[in-house]
């Protein structure tokens, strides 16, 4: 048992008795029921375009790209590709608006948010195809849309982080466009859910490792074997000369160990690494935006951008 008590305001996900993820459909009901009647913040400070990206010549699939800066922005801005959560199964392009809202608003960063193909209708890779292309997009077409290439950042918050470190692993491998920072929210990394937190925490609210289980077969397939360090990046033998990263664990979620691992592999390769754990809160601590712990992490999201943004210009 663990010692590891919860901040009382996430109270409101644990759900009794648990939901069984049978058909991600209804998940995906439940996920745009939640959001009727909500809105994130203010757009009239907000200037909001939408883009369809072309795939690939091959498959000719539209992906979906919304773009936020601030109306008064000058210049060519850093840019925060951002992938949503949502276990690969849920998700588009406002389920995390009021987070994508607020980056633009306050990080000094346009932010990109990718309506990126879901499992288990389309299993891995189409996702990260989707994620991957998104980001050539972006480096080729950088000087009409007004974004600086230089200063190209990617983040995601669960399914949407292994996406980011997914793309920036493949970015360095096909010597791709150059990203000069992750930022990994809570991160989904690791198929074969081995560590002690996965193994602890299966009744946690929201998100468990039943939950957990469900994901990993929904995106890899029912037949899954010689699982791509691109679909898991926690089988990535080599972290070496990726981008400085910002990883976010969550005390009381089943993915917490496989962040803390990646975060201590990316420095043991020499990648210069920020790692936030946080003992008091679950995985789906996000939803709960009004939560003290929620504002607080939002606001050191914001100042890491910045810092990272500044810091890479400092050295251009």
């Amino acid at each position: 048992m663990s010692n590891l008590s919860m901040d009382p305001a996430f109270a409101p996900l644990a759900k009794q008795p648990r939901v069984v993820l049978r058909d991600p459909n209804v998940a995906r009901e439940a996920l745009s029921a939640a959001r009727l009647g909500t809105r994130a913040l203010s757009e009239s400070d907000l200037e909001i375009k939408d883009y369809d990206v072309l795939s690939s010549d091959e498959e000719r699939v539209q992906i979906p790209v919304r773009i936020y800066r601030r109306k008064n922005a000058v210049g060519s801005l850093p840019v925060l590709l951002y992938f949503h959560g949502g276990g690969f199964f849920c998700g588009d392009l406002f389920s995390e608006e009021s987070q994508c809202v607020h980056y633009a608003l306050n990080a000094q960063c346009a932010v990109v948010c990718v309506a990126y193909r879901l499992a288990p209708e389309e299993p891995f890779p189409a996702a990260l195809t989707d994620c991957y292309r998104t980001l050539e997009f972006l480096w080729s077409e950088s000087r009409d849309l007004n974004l600086d290439r230089d200063l190209i950042a990617v983040g995601g918050s669960s399914a949407g982080a292994n996406l980011a470190a997914a793309v920036a692993l493949l970015a360095r491998d096909r010597m791709g466009p150059k990203i000069c920072f992750q930022m990994l929210l809570i991160p989904a990394l690791d198929d074969r859910l081995e560590t002690m937190s996965a193994r602890q925490f299966t009744d946690v609210p929201d998100f468990g490792r039943s939950e957990a289980e469900v994901m990993w077969r929904w995106y890899l397939g029912e037949h899954a074997h010689d699982i791509s360090p691109y679909a898991a990046p926690a089988r990535a033998k080599d972290l070496s000369h990726l981008p400085t990263s910002y990883v976010l664990c969550a005390g009381l979620d089943p993915l917490r160990d496989e962040g803390l691992d990646y975060a201590r592999h990316l420095t043991e390769a020499g990648v210069a690494v920020e790692l936030h754990l946080v003992p008091s809160i679950p995985h789906g601590f996000a939803s709960i935006p009004s939560a003290a712990i929620s504002k607080r992490l939002l606001k050191e999201q914001v100042e890491v951008l910045r810092g990272a943004f500044s810091s890479k210009s400092e050295q251009l």
